[in-house]
């Protein structure tokens, strides 16, 4: 790869002046002093724009589609299948994600100056990091039991699925408050020449919890689920395509699709997250390489939020039970004689085109797949 190097050119010298380091003014006026022997044209406004704008459209978007999600489950609650258990949570999940973004959209448009004290530094993090982690878990948890649902004849867990699932969703939840604590800790106010939110773990000990924190998101987030993911969606798809049913290819596309879209939302951010992490103190990257990684990360970082918008168009926009479901909880809240009205309108139109809303209608050949 073009710009990683074993040894660095100058690494007598580099050692020399890092050996003089001894705390985190050192550490940044060494930096400041090191990326300036090879600065890069990069134009930050222009970056800090696309992101604005790439947070805007997730937030509103996000927001939208999960609340709907929410909305239309909580709405059928007694019809639902359990496993849209695993649904729901991860829409409240990718909504908690998206609730973050106007902190991170302020962030942005101050130049990442932090005006909102030490608490909101650590607890926005947290709130993020923990909400992140039940959405990658309710999705792994979903792609296993919808595999299980699909092709599993055991007794056990025909008759154990809806506890099954509660506790697992329990635990899932146990597991992303813990998960974010050893770096939500560090976070910190760097107070230079603005305060800046930063993860600052003791200076004699930062690369070892940089590496920690690095290495536990990449195979906690990534590493451990998106196998699972694509295996057991693999598998479904397999079991799917050899029933030979007319949708059986429709399924098997939209299976594939939960699969790349949770990669390529995910792989760019951990791949550049490690080198970032490794660099300095495992590997040495060429200095200019190591300049477009840090400016990128941000835009990687954004991108990857992106499945906050994804998850609730795959799972359930797409699906034609859920959209029957939506249709159905909207009929709700139209008053009577509004419905009567139109109905009448219907029946005396020339077109003799009319919608009927009714229960073959509604219900759709596969509740799983829609």
């Amino acid at each position: 790869m073009e710009g990683l190097t074993t040894v660095a050119p100058e690494s007598h010298t580099y050692f020399a002046e890092f050996a003089d380091i001894h705390n985190w003014t050192d550490l940044l006026e060494f930096l400041n002093h090191t990326f300036a022997f090879c600065d890069v044209d990069l134009d930050e406004n222009a970056k800090r724009v696309v992101i604005f704008i790439l947070y805007l459209i997730i937030f509103v978007g996000g927001l939208v589609a999960n609340l709907l999600v929410v909305w239309v489950n909580w709405q059928s609650w007694r019809s639902r299948s359990t496993i849209n258990i695993y649904i729901l949570n991860m829409a409240l999940a990718d909504l908690g994600v998206v609730l973050s973004l106007p902190i991170w959209m302020l962030e942005v448009v101050l130049d990442y100056t932090w005006l909102w004290g030490g608490f909101l530094c650590r607890f926005t993090h947290y709130f993020y990091f923990a909400n992140m982690y039940a959405s990658i878990f309710f999705l792994t948890g979903l792609s296993v039991d919808r595999y299980l649902s699909t092709v599993s004849t055991s007794l056990f867990w025909r008759q154990n699925q809806k506890k099954i699932r509660w506790a697992i969703c329990a635990t899932i939840w146990v597991l992303a408050v813990l998960l974010p604590l050893p770096e939500v800790v560090h976070m910190q106010i760097v107070d230079t020449s603005d305060p800046i939110c930063l993860f600052l773990a003791p200076f004699e000990t930062y690369d070892e919890w940089a590496l920690a924190v690095s290495l536990l998101t990449t195979i906690i987030g990534f590493l451990i689920p998106f196998p699972v993911i694509a295996i057991f969606n693999i598998l479904t798809a397999r079991y799917i395509k050899s029933s030979n049913k007319p949708e059986s290819r429709r399924h098997c596309r939209l299976i594939y699709a939960y699969i790349l879209v949770f990669l390529i939302s995910w792989l760019p951010y951990h791949v550049t997250l490690t080198l970032l992490t490794l660099q300095g103190s495992h590997i040495f990257l060429n200095c200019y390489f190591v300049h477009l990684l840090y400016f990128f990360y941000d835009l990687i970082d954004c991108f990857s939020l992106l499945h906050c918008l994804a998850n609730p168009i795959l799972y359930n926009f797409l699906s034609k039970n859920f959209r029957g479901k939506l249709i159905t909880a909207v009929v709700k809240y139209i008053p009577k004689e509004h419905m009567t009205k139109k109905e009448g309108e219907a029946s005396t139109s020339t077109t003799g085109h009319s919608i009927v809303i009714t229960k073959e209608n509604l219900q759709s050949n596969s509740e799983k797949w829609g």
